[in-house]
């Protein structure tokens, strides 16, 4: 009984810690008005939603490897990994992100000289936008 309990408080704290790095990886994303640029228009940050994404997809990783305590350790190893990978994945659906941390269909620029930032990294769909390098 205690078990039971135990694994129902272990997966509804995951879904919380999940939710909540979905939702703290969706704004250092797209900012405050997400990536459909309503309100303040959308501000890129790849790099720190690439960060959102591996922190995502981590937090699924404690509960896989109590889950699966009594296991081999090439069982754990094999599936805290798919776990880290499924949450990453995960993520990156329901915030509509590309592995590159920009929204899909977007790639990565530098900002220009005219950016709050100048050569920082952003998100551009401007085929002539600059690489980031």
């Amino acid at each position: 009984m205690v078990r039971a309990v135990l694994t129902v408080l272990a997966v509804l704290l995951t879904l919380g810690a999940s939710g909540m790095a979905l939702l703290v990886t969706g704004f250092l994303a797209c900012g405050v008005s997400s990536c459909t640029g309503g309100g303040f228009g959308p501000v890129y940050s790849p790099v720190e939603a690439q960060v959102g994404l591996l922190v995502a997809g981590l937090v699924p990783l404690p509960l896989t490897l109590w889950l699966l305590r009594r296991q081999a350790v090439s069982t754990r190893v094999l599936a805290g990994a798919g776990a880290v990978v499924l949450g990453a994945g995960l993520a990156m659906a329901v915030l509509g992100l590309g592995p590159n941390g920009c929204p899909s269909g977007q790639s990565r620029a530098t900002a220009g000289p005219e950016a709050v930032d100048p050569g920082s990294a952003t998100c551009s769909r401007d085929p002539d936008a600059l690489p980031r390098r």
